[in-house]
């Protein structure tokens, strides 16, 4: 079967630093072990078709702060795009960024039900999930997210390729 992607942008949450280089380096090791793509550590709000200049445009304009959000745990599932993840509690600083950036996109899209940052892109078996799931311990109960990326990618994200495809197109650092 021939699937055909759509482009759009995504707005992703970045982890600050020093919970951004554990992550890279988990997703690192996953990607050489399982023969994976590597991608950056990110938490997706939303996609939405657009062009890079509005995204620009957009981040230059909105207004937002560092997000904290507790950890609950590291989940898998049978989608591609959420084969290895940690999911994290929602809160009212994630709804009220998603809500900015989903009204000055004029966008639709429904809200963040499932905040999670994914660490590995790999069609794996159920078996092999769970037992990553239950090996990652993270010595941490939260993250701070302190930069927001706009990135050009095709969606859905199906395959490696489509990984490897992503592009930033802005970014904007939170503050306190």
């Amino acid at each position: 079967m021939r699937y055909f992607n759509l482009t759009a942008i995504a707005y992703w949450l970045i982890p600050a630093r020093p919970v951004r280089e554990l992550l890279s380096e988990i997703i690192r090791i996953l990607a050489e072990e399982l023969d994976a793509p590597r991608f950056e550590p990110h938490l997706t709000l939303f996609a939405v078709p657009g062009s890079d200049e509005s995204a620009r445009k957009l981040l230059r304009r909105i207004k937002a702060q560092r997000v904290h959000l507790a950890v609950r745990d590291v989940g898998f599932s049978a989608n591609f795009a959420k084969t290895l993840f940690v999911r994290f509690e929602s809160n009212e600083a994630l709804k009220d960024l998603t809500e900015q950036l989903q009204q000055a996109e004029k966008s639709r899209a429904p809200p963040l039900s499932n905040p999670h940052v994914s660490l590995i892109y790999k069609q794996l078996s159920p078996r092999a999930k769970s037992e990553l799931a239950s090996a990652i311990k993270f010595p941490f109960h939260g993250i701070v997210f302190d930069c927001i990326k706009a990135i050009r990618c095709p969606t859905p994200t199906r395959t490696r390729a489509d990984v490897e495809s992503w592009k930033v197109v802005a970014r904007r650092s939170l503050h306190q």
